[in-house]
C-alpha cells in the first residue's frame, strides 16, 4: 500500500476524520485536537502545495499524513541540529474503523523512506505531552524524544520526537 497525493476534493474528508477523530480523543480523555480546529479552505491549500498524501480503499480515505519541508513553529530553537536535513510529519491519522491494519506505520515508513529518498537525516514530528498513547507509539517506532514546546491555546505543551534515519 502506497500513499498518493491528496485531491482538493478531499479537503473536506480529511476535515472530517480529523474531526471524528478529535471528537474520540476527547471521549477517552486525550487533549489533542479539538473540532472545529482546521478548516477546508485551509487544508485544501496545504493540498495545493503538495503536504497531503492519502491512503485510499475502494475510494475510501482510511488515513491521512502532511509532510512539511520544516516546521519552525515547533522546531525552530533545534534547527541547528539537522538544519535542513529533516522532514516533518504532521496530521497522521487512521480512521477508527481501520485501526490496527498498520496503516499509521505505512505512512510512518513511507515518510521515513522518502526522506531517505531526498538525502535527510531525519523524520521529525509532535504531539500534546498529555497524549501518553502517541508517545509511546512513536517511541516503538524508533523516535526519540526531543524536548517540549509550551504554546498558548490551542497547542498547549507539545512533546517533538525525531528519528535518526542513519
Amino acid at each position: 500500500m502506497i500513499p498518493t497525493r491528496a485531491y482538493a476534493l478531499d479537503a473536506a474528508a480529511i476535515v472530517a476524520l480529523r474531526d471524528a477523530l478529535a471528537r474520540w480523543q476527547q471521549s477517552v480523555g486525550i487533549d489533542q485536537w479539538q473540532p472545529g480546529e482546521i478548516d477546508a479552505a485551509t487544508v485544501r491549500d496545504q493540498i495545493a502545495a503538495g503536504q497531503w498524501w492519502v491512503l485510499r480503499d475502494d475510494g475510501a480515505l482510511n488515513a491521512t499524513v502532511r509532510v512539511l519541508d520544516d516546521d519552525p513553529d515547533v522546531w525552530d530553537d533545534l534547527v541547528s541540529v539537522g538544519a535542513g536535513d529533516a522532514l516533518y510529519v504532521h496530521g497522521l491519522m487512521v480512521r477508527r474503523l481501520h485501526r490496527g491494519r498498520g496503516l499509521g506505520d505505512v505512512l510512518l515508513e513511507w515518510a521515513e523512506a522518502r526522506a531517505r529518498e531526498e538525502g535527510r537525516a531525519y523524520v521529525r514530528l509532535d504531539t500534546a505531552a498529555t497524549n501518553a498513547f502517541l508517545r509511546r507509539y512513536y517511541r516503538d517506532r524508533g523516535y526519540v524524544e526531543r524536548g517540549e514546546r509550551t504554546f498558548g491555546a490551542p497547542w498547549g505543551t507539545l512533546v517533538r520526537l525525531e528519528k535518526s534515519l542513519a
